[in-house]
């Protein structure tokens, strides 16, 4: 990108600029005065360089960008894909709040009042070697009915448990055993209520029960010096589970529209256990089986065998010499789903890659130091990138020190054949997966012509990196998080009232994503079907689909060289505001004052090695200005875009959207990735 890379030195050292001399001549600020005032040298520099430039904005979401836009007389509109991108992450979190609050959450209050029935009555009649495992049973359920804010009267031994339980959640600071489990660990950071969980309480009521349900895991032993308790307890559960129809309804009922949306487990589920049990002890579990330790670890190691778990998602140690660890075997009660993304992070930190290489002062972004010397203890969102065939992405890693470890190429090569080799259906199978086709289209599409095209792919980057953030924000709950191996030995200014509008507009070339996100918005509307008539999460789905076919129709047009119609240069003028609109049209959505802005966070990976985690957030819009040609005449297209932040934090103090939106307004947050440098003014 010789182009970027001169003006970036040049701009450093105070020197005179190099120019492209892409305006070859044409001077915005007298052509397109409504816009010019807003173009510094600095800012016309890059257009002349790269041709466009990004332009940090106070607005609150990209809709404001564009809304100030209509009132530009001289200047077209830019429509860019992340207009696309952000409104399909506002219409998939708003809804599942309402699948949430309106089916979930009641669903789950009922499925955990009869587990934590049966839980009880088991304990009262349980003797012997199932005593310890069903009281295990009633304290699980116990905690899940307490988080949920059910009044539940337990025995004082019980009690205790439940107690010193709810507080270590309340407390959130960090892994330790858990009290009726032992030998198992958990991370309690993980039960801050983040992404949209801080609206409500009963957000926050179901956030934490469903991550218990989802993380606490009832280990099958691997060793014989491995406690049997958590399968035992995990047997119990699922017994009592599918002996009983309405509730097994009721897991259904939650488990299924979640998969739909972000994704299968990997985990084991009850159901999947007590499969795996009949086939393995040729009939249907009894007390006796569970009571028998050597059959216990039989079966464990059967299932040991015949499962193996991808995603590392709790605290695991590594030693010298040691071959990779396994990733420990769980079973979980409404499992967090797999993840391509947190897969990829698995495999390419510590102990998959190790230690680093270089030489680099200061470091990169992904080193930390470790019992065993400095490693690649975090992983980047450009991983993820670079994993779908992103060039650029693997081309900023090496070009910052991110690649330079032990084992990182050939795990990195291992990931891209494991991607690659993705079935269709796979790449179908949910919401989550769909959306890295998207990333994967959009990467497929065209600079606008007078674009550097290296330049725009790191727009284009940033533009998937920050939709990725809202994708892991929307999922915060469910996706199962990666764990590195713990390694041991160690505002703008006021303006004059412009002149009737002249309402040219250009759509940014990315029709094969327009029609990707299209089929993706009709499966959600096909599922999200019923019988009924009125059925506003369908109809607004349809529609958005609609909006994209043609978005798609008039991508290819401009493609052709075709010129538009006025009224199709007035429907993109006006495709802004159809959006802002779509999300509002699913319903009665709980939101509160952190939905106002556009910016948000979620942590991704958590490093026990340095007790931090990996946030990825977005943060305010930028203006987006762009060389464009209408009609055989030079312009400056104005459009909006994402930004794109990526840091670490302390691992008890994971970040929610009120804390990040307060560092943003403060100025104290960390600055943006120094790849995107190139591309912005002032």
């Amino acid at each position: 990108m010789r182009s970027v890379a001169i003006f970036a030195l040049t701009l450093t050292l105070g020197v005179n600029m190099t120019y492209a001399g892409r305006l070859k001549g044409f001077n915005p600020k007298e052509a397109q005065p409504d816009v010019g005032y807003r173009l510094n040298e600095e800012n016309l520099a890059r257009l002349d360089s790269i041709g466009f430039v990004l332009q940090p904005t106070y607005y609150k979401t990209i809709y404001e960008v564009y809304s100030d836009y209509t009132t530009s007389p001289q200047t077209p509109m830019f429509i860019s894909a992340d207009l696309c991108f952000h409104t399909l992450h506002l219409m998939i979190d708003y809804t599942v709040r309402i699948m949430e609050i309106e089916e979930l959450l009641p669903k789950l209050e009922r499925l955990t009042s009869g587990m934590l029935q049966k839980a009880h009555k088991d304990w009262k009649r349980a003797s012997g070697g199932l005593k310890e495992a069903a009281q295990a049973e009633y304290i699980y359920f116990a905690v899940g009915a307490r988080l949920l804010g059910q009044e539940v009267e337990l025995p004082k031994d019980i009690e205790k448990f439940v107690a010193k339980e709810l507080a270590r959640i309340e407390e959130h600071k960090g892994i330790q055993e858990i009290t009726f489990l032992p030998g198992v660990k958990e991370d309690y950071s993980q039960y801050v209520p983040r992404g949209h969980y801080t609206r409500s309480e009963d957000f926050r009521r179901y956030f934490k029960a469903m991550m218990w349900y989802g993380r606490l895991p009832l280990h099958v032993p691997k060793e014989g010096s491995d406690p049997v308790l958590p399968l035992q307890t995990a047997l119990l559960l699922s017994m009592h589970l599918e002996g009983d129809v309405n509730l097994t309804q009721l897991w259904e009922e939650i488990y299924e529209p979640t998969a739909f949306f972000f994704g299968a487990a990997e985990d084991i589920t009850p159901g999947l256990l007590l499969e795996e049990a009949r086939e393995f002890f040729g009939k249907e579990v009894v007390a006796d089986i569970i009571e028998d330790e050597i059959r216990m670890r039989e079966f464990a190691a059967y299932l040991h065998k015949n499962i193996k778990p991808k995603i590392l998602s709790e605290m695991a140690a590594f030693y010298p010499g040691q071959e990779p660890i396994e990733v420990p075997l769980s079973v979980r009660f409404m499992p967090q789903r797999f993840v391509p993304d947190s897969y990829i992070f698995t495999e390419l930190v510590a102990d998959r890659v190790t230690t680093y290489q270089g030489s680099r002062d200061p470091r990169p972004f992904t080193w930390g130091m470790t019992q065993l010397g400095p490693m690649r203890v975090f992983p980047r969102g450009l991983d993820v990138m670079a994993v779908l065939r992103w060039t650029e992405a693997l081309k900023i890693l090496k070009d910052e020190g991110d690649t330079e470890y032990t084992n990182y190429d050939e795990q990195f090569e291992k990931m891209v054949r494991w991607y690659a080799t993705l079935s269709a259906a796979e790449r179908r199978s949910s919401v989550y997966y769909r959306w890295f086709e998207l990333f994967a289209a959009y990467k497929q599409s065209d600079a606008p012509a007078k674009a550097d095209e290296e330049a725009w792919d790191r727009k284009k980057l940033t533009t998937a990196l920050a939709s990725w953030a809202e994708l892991r924000h929307d999922a915060i709950l469910y996706a199962k998080q990666s764990y590195t191996a713990l390694g041991m030995a160690a505002p703008p200014g006021d303006e004059e009232t412009p002149p009737p509008p002249l309402h040219l507009a250009v759509v940014e070339q990315a029709s094969k994503l327009y029609a990707q996100m299209a089929s993706c918005a009709r499966t959600i509307a096909e599922f999200s079907a019923n019988e009924g008539h009125d059925n506003p999460i369908r109809d607004t789905y349809l529609y958005f689909a609609e909006t994209l076919d043609r978005l798609d129709t008039l991508a290819r047009k401009q493609a052709e060289g075709e010129a538009l119609t006025a009224d199709e240069h007035e429907w993109l003028w006006n495709v802004a505001g159809r959006l802002s609109y779509m999300p509002r049209r699913l319903g009665e959505v709980v939101t509160g004052e952190a939905d106002e802005r556009m910016a948000l966070v979620a942590d991704v990976h958590t490093d026990p090695n340095t007790s931090q985690v990996l946030e990825e957030a977005s943060g305010d819009p930028a203006r987006l200005y762009v060389l464009v040609e209408i009609g055989g005449k030079l312009y400056v297209a104005q459009g909006g875009t994402y930004t794109y932040y990526e840091f670490k934090q302390p691992m008890a103090d994971r970040l929610t959207d009120e804390a990040w939106q307060e560092m943003l307004g403060r100025g104290q947050a960390p600055a943006k990735p120094g790849w995107t440098n190139a591309l912005f003014g002032r």
